[in-house]
């Protein structure tokens, strides 16, 4: 189980199970987004569970739960996208 930061890093408030949004998920990793019910800030928190122990980052965003959701339903770029982007900006020079 992995517990989320207790508080909020701007204001001290008491995070709910309701303030946290699982972003994203696989085998170890884990991305969380927090926006505190109190002062409206969010954080992003990232977790890496490994052999040696669990990581965890936590970052203040200007992200919100909408901003959030929509980067959740994107597909992810791929190799062939950034290559048509490098050409497309070549062309332009």
């Amino acid at each position: 189980m992995i517990n989320i930061p207790q508080n909020c890093p701007e204001c001290g408030q008491m995070y709910r199970k309701a303030d946290a949004t699982i972003v994203s998920e696989n085998k170890n990793n884990f991305l969380f987004h927090l926006t505190c019910d109190k002062c409206q800030v969010s954080t992003l928190m990232h977790v890496q569970i490994g052999a040696r122990g669990i990581l965890s980052v936590v970052k203040i965003t200007d992200a919100g739960k909408k901003d959030i959701d929509k980067l959740r339903g994107n597909k992810s770029v791929s190799t062939d996208d950034v290559i048509e982007a490098y050409l497309a900006l070549k062309e332009l020079n």
